[in-house]
């Protein structure tokens, strides 16, 4: 398939959605992902990205002719480029503002929770979902995917799909009494096989396919809602999907999350955010799973690791994580700030040579 199984995929993820900061992005694969061995670049485009198909859904500007540069760029490097396109969740401007996004706002029957209020803040609300039940949606969503895997000759998609939290609301008519775990599986199943049918491989977030309370995790990092039984949904969520399964707290007794992923047949990125510390001992706890899932034969294996960089990139921001990465910026109090993201790739990277076992 599209990722090489045999080697470690080393993956940096960022949001993206300003042209301006094409120039910041370049000079970060140049300088700082191309020379500490990363090959994959994982971008979050939409609605930042400019649609030929559907300009009047965009909010940002990255063009068709941006995605075709920075392709170019990440070819020289042997990087392969994943856009990121986000579904089912995550559809607002910002988290926790209750502003959703152009599609949304254009198609209010698209909106799941259909009695949020209007610039409400969390925790009335933190982000919104596009309706599981409404198949309408899709002629909006596939020819906008469609267009940036042309763009950027894609051969991967990440669809997303993290921290749902709405979905089959008593508000919402078509959803209402549904079971969540099975609209879950069933969005997997429609955009993997609209992926599958052009040849292409498909990535998710792993989160709502763990149970909160088996795992000893919070509501973003596993399900509280009752979407983790479409984990056992193998006819919907297949095994041929990878799984980038993200933790960005410390947890004591491991990251259990792993070894089910693994034990179920997953090919299985560890995703890590922007503390080092944390990041250390995720990574501890990574290199046991490797060891026993070639002990114990598991059918998935842990492939690689990727981390993850969540405001959007900009100029500034790129030089934050070069400064972080070489050591010209010293330690934040802020655990997000993007240098501390850069400090992190200093810490773990390095360690992916044990993936390439």
């Amino acid at each position: 398939m599209a990722i090489d199984k045999k080697n470690a995929f080393v993956g940096f993820h960022t949001r993206f959605g300003n042209h301006e900061a094409v120039d910041g992005l370049i000079k970060l694969i140049h300088e700082g992902l191309a020379p500490m061995g990363f090959n994959a670049l994982i971008l979050e485009l939409n609605p930042g990205y400019s649609y030929r198909c559907f300009p009047e859904y965009s909010n940002g500007t990255v063009t068709y002719e941006d995605l075709q540069f920075i392709k170019e760029t990440c070819d020289e490097q042997n990087i392969k480029v994943i856009p990121l396109f986000q579904c089912l969740s995550h559809q607002c401007e910002n988290f926790g503002d209750g502003k959703p996004w152009p599609l949304l706002v254009a198609h209010p029957e698209f909106i799941e929770q259909k009695d949020f209020i209007e610039g409400g803040e969390w925790p009335d609300i933190y982000c919104h979902s596009w309706c599981a039940s409404n198949d309408d949606i899709y002629q909006y969503i596939f020819p906008m995917m469609d267009e940036i895997i042309e763009a950027l000759d894609a051969d991967v998609v990440h669809i997303g799909l993290d921290e749902v939290f709405e979905i089959g609301e008593d508000s919402c008519p078509l959803c209402k009494g549904k079971n969540k775990a099975e609209l879950f599986a069933r969005t997997v199943r429609i955009l993997h096989n609209h992926l599958s049918q052009k040849g292409i491989e498909t990535m998710m977030w792993g989160d709502r396919l763990l149970n909160a309370e088996k795992l000893g995790m919070n509501m973003w990092e596993a399900d509280k809602f009752g979407m983790y039984p479409a984990f056992d949904m193998e006819d919907k969520v297949t095994r041929d999907i990878v799984i980038t399964d993200w933790h960005y707290d410390l947890h004591s007794h491991g990251y259990p999350s792993v070894e089910q992923f693994m034990k179920a047949g997953f090919h299985t990125i560890a995703s890590f955010g922007a503390n080092d510390e944390q990041a250390a001992h995720f990574w501890k706890h990574c290199l046991e799973y490797i060891y026993l899932g070639k002990k114990n034969h598991w059918p998935g294996k842990l492939g690689g690791l990727l981390i993850t960089h969540w405001t959007p990139l900009t100029n500034k921001l790129a030089d934050e994580i070069l400064g972080g990465m070489n050591g010209t910026i010293g330690k934040s109090d802020n655990p997000w700030d993007s240098s501390e993201v850069g400090r992190c790739i200093q810490a773990i990277v390095p360690k992916g040579k044990y993936f390439r076992k």
